[in-house]
């Protein structure tokens, strides 16, 4: 099979999704969670491809309660490409 080097990969595609939730809830939120997230782990949004556990701790500790609201914003990014397994995966890791 031919890759097409002009096509992100999943992982960059679940990452912009990631990015534009955070960016949806308002400017300083990406570089919020960019911060903690290399603060506490040294990780980037897309090393949380690989582990949603460390996105999902960081938005509860940041914003309490209303990470659902940031998670919500994700699946709808997401849309179609949701149903694929290891995406299913990373959604469910991060909903818990």
């Amino acid at each position: 099979m031919v890759e097409n080097k002009d096509m992100p990969s999943n992982d960059e595609l679940l990452t912009m999704a990631i990015e534009d939730a955070l960016n949806e809830m308002g400017e300083p939120t990406l570089e919020i969670v960019n911060n903690k997230l290399f603060q506490e782990y040294r990780c980037s949004l897309l090393d949380c491809v690989e582990h949603p556990d460390y996105l999902a701790n960081v938005l509860k500790q940041t914003f309490g309660y209303a990470h659902v609201v940031i998670i919500k914003k994700i699946k709808k990014n997401i849309g179609e490409f949701a149903s694929e397994k290891p995406v299913e995966e990373f959604i469910r890791v991060l909903s818990r």
